[in-house]
């Protein structure tokens, strides 16, 4: 089973919590200062993830009211519908489904998706056909990272003219141990290398508690110190093969919302490990919305992160109307109607 098809139980477990607001959880003088009307970033290097169209591409229909729950209350609501859809046994999406999907991307203004496994475990010709038709570029896909399967999907991500190929984890092990963690880095090093070697470059995508988790761990100064799993797994990699999407909403759910200078700190220490970022907001009540619309300060962000970043994906968790998300998305990363 993918670790897409895996998100919602995982993502449950976040360290938002559910029945408190943000705002209450914050100190006075921490508050995340209101970003600026829209950032201006090149059209080139803004995409969109096509997991915002998880409920079109699968013939379901979000209620509207999910899209203010704090999370992982949303999750929690929408595991008995998405069980199934994101199940072992899920049929793939007709490709009149994906080719609807592209077309309004495309008119959207975008020009760069990114795929996930629903999508990009379609015939990989198909998908390659209808990305062309729309004038849209495959610039990476989230996808599992089974070593016995990845010749294969090294494969598919050459054929959609991908770049990147990536996951929404780390693989397995996983981080539940140090030496699990350490394991992982080391498959990871196999897996980017296997990636290099046609010509594409691996990346991997955090949630929470690849941040949260921390472990003693000696930096090379002879201290130990506690250290997360994320920064434990990247100083274990070799930056010429494992490259890090970091995900900003969960990143920030890590750190606490007033600790928002620990994660502009945590960016800035390990800029240049960083090759996308994935961009949606937190409201007060500790709910998902639009970038923008929220209390992240994104100037800081993207400044932390910086230039070397290839990619700035909009990605929203199961919204009730993905096209009004996406397109807020793009507008705010733009400045573009």
């Amino acid at each position: 089973m993918s670790i897409r098809r895996n998100a919602l139980s995982l993502l449950a477990l976040a360290t938002l919590p559910a029945g408190a607001t943000v705002a209450q959880d914050m100190h006075a003088g921490h508050r995340m200062a209101a970003g600026p009307r829209c950032l201006g970033l090149p059209e080139s290097k803004v995409a969109v993830q096509t997991y915002n169209f998880a409920g079109p591409l699968t013939g379901t229909t979000i209620p509207v009211e999910w899209d203010a729950l704090p999370m992982p209350a949303k999750f929690q609501k929408a595991m008995p519908t998405f069980a199934n859809v994101f199940g072992p046994r899920a049929s793939q999406p007709t490709r009149e489904q994906i080719a609807t999907v592209l077309k309004n991307i495309r008119d959207l203004g975008y020009r760069n998706v990114e795929g996930f496994d629903l999508i990009s475990q379609s015939s990989p010709e198909t998908y390659a056909e209808l990305l062309k038709a729309n004038g849209l570029q495959a610039i990476g896909n989230h996808t599992e990272l089974d070593p016995a399967q990845w010749p294969a999907r090294l494969a598919e991500a050459k054929t959609r003219g991908q770049a990147f190929v990536g996951s929404s984890g780390f693989g397995k092990p996983g981080f539940d141990t140090l030496e699990h963690t350490l394991e992982t880095a080391r498959n990871l090093n196999e897996l980017g290398r296997a990636a290099q070697a046609q010509g594409l470059k691996l990346y991997v995508h955090n949630h929470d508690k690849e941040l949260s988790t921390q472990f003693l761990y000696d930096r090379g100064d002879g201290k130990s110190v506690m250290t997360s799993a994320w920064e434990i797994v990247a100083a274990n990699t070799d930056p010429r093969l494992v490259h890090f999407e970091v995900d900003v909403f969960w990143a920030l759910a890590a750190f606490k919302p007033e600790h928002f200078n620990d994660l502009i700190a945590f960016l800035e220490r390990n800029h240049s490990r960083i090759a996308m970022l994935h961009i949606k907001d937190l409201s007060a009540e500790g709910a998902m919305v639009a970038p923008g619309k929220g209390m992240i300060d994104w100037r800081k962000v993207v400044t932390a992160a910086g230039p070397q970043v290839a990619y700035y994906i909009i990605e929203y968790d199961l919204p009730s109307d993905a096209a009004k998300v996406s397109k807020e998305g793009y507008k705010y990363l733009t400045c573009k109607a």
